[in-house]
Order: structure tokens, then sequence, then C-alpha cells
């Protein structure tokens, strides 16, 4: 335990109260009880624990959902009240958002896997199927087209590399890298 790392997330969770900054705040004091490292708080420091929490306590956001109470040897049942206070007012959207976008990465790193399991297999329009499959469930993944169009090449497939080349060039013109693996897929097929 860092006595000194303790204090200093108090007195910034103190700061940011006084700001109405809650959230940090709130953050602040999770903070400082994991620096405690699940110790019991020294004497000296338990009365920087309450004061910053009766400042928390303060704020409106607590008014229909009170904060715990402080007691000495208890900081660790505080510090899971407050993670559950904290994931509570971040809402369950974010969460929501959290597990649509698991979801989709689960489906794209599904179609890949299979699509290679069939390439391997040298099921060439089986594994070019899933591939594009996978675009369904393309989002940000920059180098989703390069990586499919590279496991096609290295079956010899260029015909069907370049369709996927020409898939991540509509979504990205210019990029580089996919521009130069269309110039590497036309002189193999050549």
């Amino acid at each position: 335990m860092n006595a000194f790392s303790v204090r200093e997330f108090l007195a910034k969770a103190r700061t940011t109260c006084r700001r109405g900054e809650v959230s940090r705040s709130l953050n602040f004091m999770i903070s400082a009880l994991k620096a405690l490292e699940g110790q019991t708080a020294p004497s000296d420091l338990r009365g920087d624990i309450r004061e910053a929490l009766n400042e928390l306590s303060t704020q409106p956001n607590f008014k229909d959902n009170p904060l715990p109470t402080y007691q000495a040897g208890q900081e660790r049942a505080l510090l899971n009240a407050l993670i559950r206070l904290s994931n509570a007012m971040l809402g369950v959207e974010e969460q929501e958002e959290y597990e649509v976008a698991l979801q989709r990465k689960l489906n794209l790193d599904r179609a890949i896997k299979d699509g290679k399991r069939f390439l391997e297999e040298g099921k060439i329009s089986e594994a070019d199927e899933y591939f594009t499959q996978a675009w369904k469930f393309y989002k940000n993944e920059t180098g989703l087209f390069a990586f499919l169009a590279r496991m096609l090449m290295d079956a010899g497939e260029y015909v069907r590399a370049l369709g996927h080349i020409r898939q991540g060039l509509r979504g990205r013109p210019g990029d580089a890298a996919l521009t130069d693996l269309a110039e590497e897929c036309a002189r193999k097929r050549a």
C-alpha cells in the first residue's frame, strides 16, 4: 500500500467533486481504495476517506442513491459498493454497445476461421463465400481486406483476392497497403 498515492487520489476526488465532476470524483475514490490493496486504512488516512466520501455524498447525483458509509476495516466492501455505483452511473447502454460490438467481432472471427479452414481443405469457393460473409461484420478493422486477399493470393486465387482488395478500396480509397497488394496481385496474375 502506498499511503501517498491514496492521499493524492482522495485529494483529487475532493477537488473534482467541488468542480461538479461527479464521475471523475467517484473514479478517484475508487482508485484511492484500490491503492489500499485490500488492507485496512491506517488511522491517519481514515479521516481523509470520510471527508472525501462526505463531500461526494453532497452531490445531487446521490440524492436517490445514497453513498455507503465508511467504517474502518470495511474498505473492500466500500470499494465494491462504489464500483457498482460507478457502473450504474455509466448506464446499461454502454454495456449493450459493448455486447453488440463483441458479438460482431465474434461473428467476424468465425467467418474468417471457417473460410480459412475451407481454404486449407482446398474448397476455394466455400472459403471465398465465408470471406465475403465477413464483409457484413466489417466496421473499422482496417486490415481485414488485405488479410483476406493475402490468404487467397497464397492459395493462388488472384482473381478472388482482387475482389477483396477492391472491396477494401471502396471503403478506404487510396489505402497504400491495399494499393500495393493490388499491384502485387496483378503482377502475379499476369
